[in-house]
């Protein structure tokens, strides 16, 4: 009898500790193919010299194929992958944003060369990256504006390369 009550905890620890033991399937490298192709597409983008230029038409097979996946995520790894891809939209967009307005203001005679103004679009993206800011005085109206260093896109696009190197650690090592 006593042998019987061991044979059953013995039984009852393994099924307690061994059920947490089973490990989840992993990522389906093959179901993220194309979103890897974009993520390179959009990297060799970047690296060519003229980051301001990406695709559109990439970050929009970015997007699409994020939200078409995310229907179709197995497990806690397809998951975490898919927001890594969107968090890694989400940094484009916010270069191309800082990239539209240096264009825009560049035109203007009240922005320093080398500076990009500071709208309260841009607001959140100083906020979010950390930029460090001049304070201006616009003599007719005696209001101050603030401004960002035109190389302030370095910083995300830094962050864009960061976080594609996250996603490549992610596929390969799961």
């Amino acid at each position: 009898m006593r042998q019987d009550g061991m044979v059953i905890i013995f039984l009852l620890t393994i099924m307690l500790f061994g059920s947490g033991c089973v490990s989840e399937p992993g990522i389906d490298k093959g179901k993220f193919s194309e979103l890897n192709r974009t993520a390179r597409d959009l990297t060799s983008s970047f690296i060519s010299g003229k980051p301001c230029d990406v695709s559109e038409t990439l970050l929009q097979r970015l997007s699409s194929g994020s939200a078409a996946l995310k229907v179709k995520s197995a497990s806690k790894g397809e998951s975490d992958l898919i927001k890594a891809y969107s968090n890694l939209l989400t940094i484009y967009q916010d270069g191309l944003l800082l990239c539209k307005y240096q264009n825009h203001f560049s035109q203007f005679q009240f922005v320093p060369k080398g500076r990009i103004y500071v709208t309260q679009e841009l607001d959140p993206l100083v906020q979010k990256y950390d930029l460090s800011t001049e304070s201006h005085l616009y003599g007719p109206t005696g209001l101050y504006w603030r401004s960002i260093a035109g190389d302030s896109i370095k910083v995300i696009w830094e962050s864009a390369e960061l976080q594609t190197r996250n996603i490549e650690n992610m596929v390969n090592y799961n």
